[in-house]
């Protein structure tokens, strides 16, 4: 790793909690919308896209304290990173999406 990338490589874990967060608010306004419209609940799709966003936050400091450290090495491999990190974020991330656009597509639809 470069000084660059040792001195950055921890800073993208607040982002992904970030993330979290909003899809935990996105949940609780769905869940508050639904109740008033009588949609069926969605919103616990939430649940599970923020899961996944949570195990990729804890799989991505895992990686790169792994990576700082040098070892273990079969955490270091492009498999592992795949399956922990960019896969379980990318499906975090397509759940909230569209169970948000279910939720609030109305809004992109008006003039």
């Amino acid at each position: 790793m470069t000084d660059s990338q040792i001195l950055t490589s921890h800073l993208a874990a607040p982002l992904f909690a970030g993330m979290v967060y909003v899809g935990y608010l996105l949940r609780l306004l769905s869940q508050r919308m639904g109740a008033v419209t009588k949609m069926p609940r969605y919103y616990r799709w939430f649940d599970l896209g923020n899961a996944l966003i949570a195990l990729a936050t804890l799989s991505y400091v895992f990686i790169n304290s792994a990576s700082l450290a040098g070892r273990p090495s079969w955490c270091l491999a492009q498999q592992f990173s795949l399956l922990a990190f960019h896969l379980p974020i990318a499906l975090g991330v397509t759940i909230n999406g569209i169970t948000t656009l279910k939720y609030w597509g109305w809004l992109a639809k008006q003039p």
